[in-house]
């Protein structure tokens, strides 16, 4: 493991041709995560595509705009290679990239809301530094929550599904969105019934007045 580190850091600096993080060959970013506020716990995938393929080694840094712990799973190329050397730290993961187009980087991220009251649940996504770069972020939170401010946002399979393409610092607050009970009005029979059962229950007090009257008598 150290040797490997070590050789990461060698070829990023003899490298002078390198270039670093999000190139002016980067065309796109697509960020999206799944999972459960309430369960704090979420997986997802940041896919970078270059609109040139680097010819040369490139160090490539990307950031994953999540508070919470963040796990790599791994990183993939295009061409389906495996790049196994990577640092990851403060939430920006590096890693050494050759001939290839497109580069996926799978995750795990925890603890990325908190529970600011019953139901509702907060975080901070920084966007800030995708000024440069398209990109589209999505999260697909199990669950039918409200959601402020007010952003890209539907509702699918009981799911919330947010949108986000524009660069900027976002305070995202869920509340859980209360379902509501539909009253269903009593069918024709239903009615009969119940208006029957009224009757027969009035007669039956009639007859035991009457029958305790003559009994008097």
């Amino acid at each position: 493991m150290e040797k490997g580190l070590i050789l990461f850091f060698i070829i990023a600096l003899t490298l002078i041709i390198a270039q670093t993080g999000y190139s002016s060959t980067s065309s796109s970013l697509e960020i999206y995560v799944e999972g459960s506020p309430v369960e704090n716990s979420f997986t997802g995938y940041a896919r970078v595509k270059y609109a040139e393929t680097p010819a040369n080694y490139t160090l490539i840094s990307i950031y994953i705009p999540f508070e919470g712990q963040l796990n790599i799973i791994n990183i993939t190329s295009s061409t389906g290679v495996l790049i196994s050397n990577y640092q990851l730290e403060n939430n920006t993961v590096s890693f050494l990239a050759l001939n290839t187009s497109e580069i996926t980087i799978y995750f795990i991220v925890e603890n990325v809301f908190e529970e600011v009251g019953i139901g509702s649940y907060a975080t901070f996504i920084d966007l800030t530094r995708y000024s440069d770069l398209s990109f589209n972020l999505t999260m697909n939170l199990v669950g039918t929550y409200n959601v402020e401010p007010s952003l890209n946002t539907r509702y699918s399979n009981g799911n919330t599904l947010i949108t986000i393409t524009q660069p900027g610092y976002y305070p995202v607050t869920l509340y859980i969105n209360p379902e509501t009970t539909t009253v269903t009005q009593p069918s024709n029979n239903q009615g009969r019934i119940l208006i029957l059962g009224a009757v027969t229950a009035t007669l039956a007090i009639l007859l035991v007045l009457l029958f305790l009257l003559r009994r008097k008598k």
